[in-house]
């Protein structure tokens, strides 16, 4: 499987919503998995396909015990849950206590997630910043994608935060995955959006790439969050995020021993 990290540099641009939307056009069956160790919220936004509320222990909380030991695929499967339109997702910690619990546990974690199968999964694992504790993932990835708004400032801080991820994962000799920029930003401003981030990466020599641009599309973005009711199937956030997603592909060649599955109508489920 092939296991694709999105988090954020600074601030919060929009990674969650930008993985909850890319799980959901995924081509082949996948997994959404919240590793932010700070805590997430999926749980208090979604529902379960039934209109059932999600339940908050199942989830990375429950799987903390059981990763003191042999933790396998078909242990984390155990602990996962779906939302609507069948996506299955792994829910994270509630809080940031509840992280301590997992420790030095994060790196065998990675290596379960990174596991060959049929799953891929797409892991929300928040801010990046020195010393987190998913940054025992890394190493682990397939693709790394750092979200970021395009101006120039937030687009710095990317620019630093993926020099150091490369470093940290090129540590002796290793070739770490690589790593692109997801640009959040109205679609009639998406050259100039590249441009800009185009200049900023190339200017600190950082081998971060820009890898696509999500719309800046707030009324989807709430929709998806659970906040408002309605089709996100057509709107511009969903069909930036899946023209992204089919350039993974291409460029990156993302599962390409992964059993396809039918593709979804929609995200209708999760925006309910």
């Amino acid at each position: 499987m092939s296991l694709i990290l999105i988090a954020s540099a600074k601030g919060a641009p929009g990674a969650s919503t930008t993985a909850l939307a890319m799980a959901g056009v995924w081509p082949r069956q996948s997994l959404l998995a919240e590793l932010d160790p700070l805590g997430s919220d999926l749980v208090y936004r979604q529902v379960a396909p039934n209109g059932d509320v999600l339940d908050p222990n199942k989830g990375m909380f429950s799987l903390a015990l059981p990763a003191r030991g042999v933790l396998s695929p078909d242990v984390v499967r155990e602990h996962t849950q779906h939302l609507p339109g069948e996506q299955q997702v792994l829910l994270g910690l509630s809080r940031p206590e509840q992280g301590a619990a997992w420790g030095e546990h994060w790196d065998k974690l990675g290596r379960v997630l990174a596991a060959p199968g049929t799953t891929d999964v797409i892991a929300d694992i928040g801010r990046l910043y020195p010393g987190a504790p998913a940054s025992a993932l890394l190493r682990h990835a397939s693709l790394i994608l750092l979200v970021s708004r395009a101006n120039a400032e937030d687009l710095a801080h990317v620019r630093a935060r993926a020099a150091t991820v490369h470093q940290q994962m090129s540590a002796g000799g290793r070739r770490g995955a690589p790593i692109g920029v997801l640009l959040v930003a109205p679609l009639r401003k998406q050259a100039q959006a590249v441009d800009t981030a185009t200049r900023v990466l190339a200017s600190g020599g950082t081998p971060a790439q820009v890898a696509g641009v999500v719309a800046f599309d707030p009324d989807a973005a709430e929709q998806l969050a659970g906040r408002r009711r309605g089709r996100t199937h057509k709107t511009q956030l969903v069909g930036s995020v899946r023209g992204i997603v089919a350039g993974l592909e291409n460029r990156f060649g993302l599962g390409r021993t992964a059993e396809a599955v039918p593709a979804r109508e929609d995200l209708e489920g999760a925006a309910r």
